[in-house]
């Protein structure tokens, strides 16, 4: 085979990914999993909603887009001439489907007996794309609804409210879908700057997982891409960085929906990282979350006790090179009480000695979690795609898990700062 072919083995998972680059600059994984029926294909761009200062490839100029355009862009391109590509998976008896998030869109299928079809079929949806004046206009009306259902959604509201909160400049404070007036100056020019930037190949990765030949599946992607001319360019995609600065823009937002069961959720924000400490970020907050405010925890029995809290409480990280923070959120008959008393627990355990025994035992459990979710096929392509985004080395996340200690998790838990946190509550 003409593709030089890194193969890199975790004994921990019983896995092995091989991960080649072909001549056109496109990243290719395979993750075998032996003796698997289902099989994943996925196509993705690194290229998410918060990517709108860019360099167009086409021109090299500098460009500002409206915001929701790469989740536009999504939907676009499962439309063709004639044809919708959803139905043509149907058809065939594969399971498509797509998404957008901040900082990255993917492409994907599943199967069990149609591999080769559903791969080649993935490919030619990504690589032809078909805009017009009319199909651009019937989209902005679809996309226009879904945006005001998700501004009657609480869950969207609590969440994007603490994101506003937090940041001052940053687009992540917009939703992915855009606003109705964003994405009302959305034509077909602007779609073509956006994929021929942005879905090239240099761009762009291919992850496959499932009990497939690592030669033949190449084979498949290079025969298919024969078939397709190439970008204008193939140059490096060139994103320009908002300024935001490191305080937050208020420290509570509140909004009235009428809700039976209020929502509250805390926002930290943090300052951003890069590479390997992303994942770092990830495994640690994990942890945190397990063993301070799962159902197991100590403070979620007094919660629960007290009336302050009628779900989980979730402990997440989310975090690029370009932004990073921590949400708590949970719902509660008693919004004020529940946000006093975590912000008294997060000092509390700032500055108490971490429980030795807690902090074995939920690595330990940690652990076995990840070898029993290794079964799972949809975590082994969320650990290869945050890689890729991250820039940081596959297992990177099992080896952290391995080797952290409680020095980790107290430094961590030093840097939510109560004077960056915000809060917001629905009710």
């Amino acid at each position: 085979m003409k593709n030089k072919i890194e193969v890199i083995k975790n004994e921990t998972l019983s896995e092995t990914i091989y991960k080649t680059v072909l001549s056109n600059g496109l990243e290719v994984y395979i993750c075998i999993k032996a003796g698997f029926t289902k099989k994943i294909g996925m196509f993705g761009t690194k290229y998410g909603s918060i990517n709108n200062d860019f360099i167009d490839i086409s021109s090299g100029k500098r460009v500002d887009m409206p915001d929701g355009i790469s989740h536009f862009l999504e939907h676009k391109l499962f439309e063709k001439e004639g044809d919708n590509s959803l139905d043509l998976f149907s058809k065939e008896g594969i399971s498509a489907n797509a998404y957008t998030s901040f900082d990255h869109t993917v492409y994907f299928f599943e199967t069990i007996n149609k591999f080769r079809k559903g791969l080649e079929m993935l490919i030619e949806l990504v690589k032809t794309p078909y805009f017009t004046v009319e199909n651009v206009k019937k989209e902005q009306g679809i996309i226009g609804q879904e945006i005001s259902m998700y501004e009657n959604d609480p869950n969207f509201n609590v969440y994007f409210n603490t994101l506003r909160a937090m940041y001052i400049n940053h687009p992540i404070r917009i939703d992915i879908a855009g606003t109705i007036d964003s994405i009302s100056k959305i034509d077909k020019d602007i779609l073509y700057t956006c994929y021929n930037t942005f879905y090239n190949s240099n761009n762009m990765f291919i992850v496959v997982i499932g009990d497939v030949d690592v030669s033949d599946t190449i084979s498949i992607i290079e025969d298919k891409f024969k078939l397709y001319k190439k970008n204008i360019k193939s140059d490096k995609v060139i994103k320009f960085r908002v300024n935001e600065p490191n305080n937050i823009l208020q420290k509570k937002i509140e909004k009235d929906m009428g809700l039976y069961m209020p929502q509250i959720s805390i926002g930290y924000k943090l300052l951003p990282i890069e590479k390997d400490e992303i994942i770092k970020r990830e495994v640690i907050s994990d942890i945190i979350s397990e063993m301070y405010f799962s159902k197991s925890s100590k403070f979620y029995e007094i919660e629960y006790n007290k009336g302050a809290v009628s779900d989980d409480i979730d402990f997440i990280y989310e975090g690029t090179n370009d932004f990073s923070h921590i949400i708590i959120s949970t719902t509660s008959p008693k919004p004020d009480m529940i946000q006093n008393d975590i912000f008294n627990y997060i000092d509390e355990i700032k500055n108490k000695e971490i429980d030795a025994n807690l902090f074995k035992n939920t690595k330990r459990r940690k652990i076995g979690e990840n070898i029993v979710e290794s079964e799972n096929l949809n975590n082994s392509y969320r650990r290869i795609i945050d890689s890729i985004l991250h820039e940081s080395q596959l297992y990177y996340d099992i080896e952290i898990l391995n080797n952290i200690a409680i020095k980790d998790i107290k430094d961590f838990l030093n840097i939510l700062d109560y004077t960056k946190a915000v809060i917001s509550i629905v009710k």
